[in-house]
């Protein structure tokens, strides 16, 4: 018999034992020609060797899936930074440079030159500044002088006429005032006098005085008449205590019988009669107490007649010093502001000056210099150059949102520099060291939610043949985040599963 045994050849089998098949009940005649012997032979063994090895290979398969682990590892792009951030120097006044001290790659160190702008214009407005506050400061000190009576002060610098005139009025006024005093403290002789003022402040001083003494001989007699009464006074009040007294020990004597009625009642008019005399005497001294009152009034106003001219005159003097008093500290206080003005742009200046020199905030490398000759005009808003720091690279990564659910710091990760290719330079492996707490929006590079991380490396450099390369801030990078081991035979499944789900939506 010939058979097909998978391979495409024909087998033929054959059997030792002779099987005669018995004949069919039939009597066509056309059958009889097919009645041959069937010959069957054993079949070889290696067929039943292939399907065993299949079956073992098989099972040492699903057996090593099932217990064999791979790194399952999450991509993220970025580049290498330093760890501290790039400083971005800026200048907060626009100027036009007059040096630049460094080039783009130059070392420098904290407080180094970078570039110096033209300081002329500044200068300028700070000597005519300060030529206006030197002014502005002598004029004030000259009318200090004036407003504290020191008119013999001359002024150190040009005063504006109307003020001149001010303070010689003021000084006019004054000199007459003391005038006018000296004649009412009478002392006028130890003042540098004409004759005819002499002579005139003499007779009235004498007149004031023959005033003054008459009105003093009427205050004495109403005095010693004001010492009488109360003298008297006070006896009637001692005999008032005793004939009350009397009273209130004789009161109960009265109410018992043991005296009659009308003593009792001449004792209480006695008491009555004395206490009218008391309250008469009270009245004289009132009555004395304001005329000596008025005999004073007399005398001071015997004083004051001589005095009221001098007086009001002094009244009008004084009124018009005041007024020029009062112009002269509104152009005290008028200066005062214009100083504090001028003190705050004195202030700018010395700040623009203090800017127009820019030095280096820190350690580091100069980079991206805009200035490279004098007369570059230097913006407020833009950085004139940027300072790279001498720190140690790290990678900046952006990581999906898609992934950032397995991924926690202190995961190792494998870092690969784009510049140098990863079959002959290799990788160098880091540990992610910080995740950003949000995502940062999309943006046209990233049309997508990322979240920011860094990853601290474990060298500063690459090796090739036994050969360090080392970085640079600014190379782009693919990082590989190893999140966990997982084996073949889940990656498998995870498959299936997702392929099973997927048919159960329409879409």
């Amino acid at each position: 018999m010939s058979s097909n045994n998978g391979n495409g050849r024909l087998t033929t089998i054959t059997q030792e034992t002779n099987i005669t098949p018995t004949p069919p009940k039939t009597s066509n005649p056309a059958a009889s020609s097919f009645e041959h012997p069937l010959m069957l032979k054993q079949s070889s063994g290696w067929s039943r060797g292939i399907l065993w090895t299949l079956m073992f290979v098989s099972i040492a398969a699903v057996a090593w899936a099932s217990v064999s682990k791979i790194e399952q590892a999450v991509p993220a792009q970025g580049k290498l930074e330093p760890q501290d951030n790039v400083n971005e120097v800026q200048i907060p006044i626009e100027g036009v440079v007059k040096t630049i001290h460094v080039k783009d790659g130059h070392r420098v160190k904290a407080g180094d030159l970078l570039v110096s702008l033209d300081p002329t214009v500044s200068q300028a407005q700070e000597n005519s500044f300060q030529k206006v506050r030197t002014v502005l400061e002598q004029e004030n000190q000259f009318y200090q002088a004036q407003l504290s009576g020191k008119e013999d002060t001359s002024p150190t610098v040009s005063i504006p006429a109307q003020f001149v005139s001010l303070t010689r009025s003021r000084a006019v006024l004054l000199a007459e005032n003391r005038l006018f005093q000296a004649q009412l403290d009478g002392n006028a002789g130890e003042m540098s006098l004409s004759a005819e003022q002499r002579q005139r402040v003499k007779s009235e001083l004498e007149e004031l005085t023959s005033r003054v003494t008459s009105a003093q001989l009427e205050i004495d007699q109403l005095q010693k008449q004001y010492s009488q009464a109360d003298i008297k006074l006070k006896s009637n009040q001692e005999k008032l205590k005793v004939n009350e007294q009397i009273l209130t020990d004789i009161s109960e004597l009265a109410l018992e019988g043991g005296i009659s009625r009308i003593q009792y009642l001449n004792q209480q008019q006695e008491v009555e009669s004395i206490r009218a005399e008391i309250a008469q005497l009270q009245e004289e001294k009132i009555r004395l107490q304001a005329a000596i009152a008025q005999a004073q009034a007399k005398v001071q106003n015997t004083k004051d007649i001589d005095r009221r001219d001098l007086t009001a005159r002094i009244g009008n003097n004084s009124q018009r010093i005041a007024e020029i008093d009062s112009q002269l500290s509104k152009a005290i206080v008028d200066n005062k502001k214009r100083i504090a003005e001028l003190d705050s742009q004195l202030s700018q200046t010395n700040q623009a000056l203090k800017y127009s020199v820019v030095r280096s905030p820190v350690d580091g490398v100069v980079f991206d210099l805009k200035a490279h000759a004098p007369g570059f005009v230097a913006k407020s808003t833009e950085p004139v150059l940027k300072i790279v720091p001498q720190t140690n690279l790290v990678a900046k990564v952006s990581i999906t949102n898609q992934d950032i659910g397995f991924i926690r710091e202190g995961m190792r990760v494998d870092v690969r520099i784009d510049s140098f290719p990863y079959s002959e330079f290799g990788d160098i492996k880091g540990t992610l060291t910080w995740i950003g707490s949000d995502a940062l929006p999309p943006t046209q590079l990233q049309p997508y939610y990322t979240f920011p991380a860094t990853v601290t490396l474990d060298q500063q450099y690459l090796l090739s043949q036994q050969r360090k390369i080392a970085l640079q801030s600014g190379m782009s990078l693919n990082a590989n985040i190893k999140i966990r081991e997982r084996t073949v035979m889940s990656i498998f499944t995870d498959f299936f599963n997702k392929t099973g789900e997927s048919l159960k939506f329409v879409r």
